[in-house]
C-alpha cells in the first residue's frame, strides 16, 4: 500500500510532537523538506542541504531549494513546473516524476522527487513535503522514462 497523502497533525496525547518531528526528519537520511501551505520553504535536513549543494533560507526560498531544476531532456524548468508545484496545482501526490537538480557550482544530480500533500483533520492542505532519491544509474533514468507505466506525469 502506497500512502498519497499524510496526515501529520498532533495525536491527541501522549508525544510532545513539534521537537519529535523536527529530530525525527533531521534522522532521516534521505534528502527530504517541507514548505507551508503557499510553498515557501519551513524545514529540511543536511541531507537535502547537501544534495542541493546550498543552505536556503527558510521561508525565502518556494517550492524546493535547489539551485536550478531541469527536466529529463536538460529544459530548465520554472518554479511553476518543479515538482511540488505541480502537486500544489493538482491537490495530490504525483509520481512517477524525474528531474536534475542543478547546485550552484554547476554540478546536476539526476532524483526521482516523490512530493505530497499533508493535510489537516478536515482534509485541507497545510503543508507540503518532498523526498529526494537521487539517481545513480543514469541508464535507469532512461529505461524509467521509457516505461509508460511508471509514471503519472512527466516534468
Amino acid at each position: 500500500m502506497f500512502i498519497d497523502e499524510c496526515d501529520l497533525s498532533p495525536p491527541d496525547r501522549g508525544w510532545n510532537y513539534e521537537p519529535s518531528r523536527a529530530e525525527l526528519l533531521q534522522k532521516i537520511s534521505a534528502p527530504l523538506y517541507t514548505t507551508d501551505a503557499e510553498g515557501w520553504l519551513t524545514y529540511y535536513n543536511d541531507a537535502a542541504a547537501e544534495l542541493w549543494g546550498r543552505h536556503p533560507v527558510i521561508g525565502e526560498e518556494r517550492w524546493c531549494g535547489s539551485w536550478r531544476i531541469y527536466d529529463t531532456d536538460g529544459k530548465l524548468l520554472a518554479r511553476e513546473q518543479w515538482p511540488l508545484a505541480i502537486t500544489f496545482q493538482q491537490s495530490r501526490a504525483v509520481h512517477g516524476l524525474q528531474a536534475v537538480l542543478e547546485q550552484p557550482d554547476g554540478t546536476r544530480v539526476p532524483v526521482m522527487p516523490h512530493p505530497t500533500l499533508l493535510r489537516d483533520r478536515s482534509g485541507i492542505v497545510v503543508a507540503g513535503s518532498n523526498i529526494l532519491l537521487k539517481i545513480t544509474q543514469p541508464s535507469a533514468l532512461h529505461s524509467q522514462i521509457s516505461d509508460p507505466s511508471n509514471t503519472e506525469l512527466w516534468v
